[in-house]
């Protein structure tokens, strides 16, 4: 259980502005109308770390290509911001950590 919990909080992402999101990633099954599955993406649950009530989370979709897949029209301009600045964040994390993995072999 406590591996777990360590697990669900490790992976942290701070966006430009300084606002840092929790994060989870877990595959996502995509399916069609009549529940075959078509794409297994995958799912990234963000929460934002505050100290207020007010509470910010959002789920993304990525393809194993890498590219972006929205599930959900945004509402507001602001969400689609953060959805933006999101996106580019883990986009450069991964990149990165591509780039040292393929320095240490």
């Amino acid at each position: 259980m406590r591996d777990s919990l360590k697990n669900l909080f490790n992976q942290q992402i701070i966006l430009e502005d300084g606002s840092v999101f929790y994060y989870t990633i877990k595959p996502y099954e995509l399916t069609n109308t009549l529940g075959s599955i078509i794409a297994v993406l995958q799912e990234y649950n963000f929460t934002k770390k505050e100290n207020n009530s007010d509470k910010f989370s959002c789920k993304l979709y990525k393809t194993k290509e890498g590219n972006w897949y929205d599930k959900e029209e945004t509402k507001t301009v602001e969400k689609s911001a953060i959805l933006r600045m999101l996106k580019s964040a883990i986009d450069t994390q991964e990149n990165s950590t591509v780039l040292d993995n393929k320095t240490i072999e």
